[in-house]
């Protein structure tokens, strides 16, 4: 996959991503999480989450380096990001904006009960828009209780 909007690539460094991780703070929500294989510790990827907006909407993204796509790692990351906002926030639904084209994103999305509820074209910000494209996107949500009914399936 491209880098989605950025056609001549993202205009950042190694060194600019490792001093935003290492300034980024301690707390879980609003900043990349590097995801890692638990047994190993080799990073994989990148992930975030938000804390839900006052609608009880959060979002998250998922990142996985090309070596580690099509091996499900996303659909694990995904599931723990959900348990996470579920158990832990007042979170009414978790919302995930995949490009049209990736499809491994919506399948993804798919798997943890996602379902699709719109789509959109994202626009990057006035300062970006010289070395930007707009984004075509769908619009998934998990509500919390896909979210119940997804876990009780997997528990049994």
């Amino acid at each position: 996959m491209s880098n989605a909007g950025f056609p001549g690539g993202m205009l950042i460094t190694r060194e600019d991503v490792k001093r935003q991780i290492s300034e980024s703070g301690t707390f879980e929500f609003q900043q990349l999480l590097v995801a890692e294989i638990k047994t190993t510790g080799q990073a994989i990827g990148e992930c975030r989450m938000d804390r839900p907006d006052q609608d009880g909407i959060a979002t998250t993204d998922i990142k996985l380096l090309p070596e580690f796509r099509g091996s499900r790692y996303g659909v694990e990351i995904k599931r723990g990001l959900l348990d996470y906002l579920f158990t832990h926030t007042e979170c009414l639904s978790v919302e995930a904006s995949p490009n049209v084209s990736n499809v491994a994103s919506i399948k993804m999305q798919e798997a943890v009960g996602g379902v699709r509820v719109g789509e959109s074209f994202y626009q990057f910000p006035e300062s970006m828009q010289g070395y930007t494209t707009p984004v075509h996107h769908y619009l998934y949500w998990v509500s919390r209780e896909n979210w119940q009914q997804c876990a009780t399936r997997r528990s049994s």
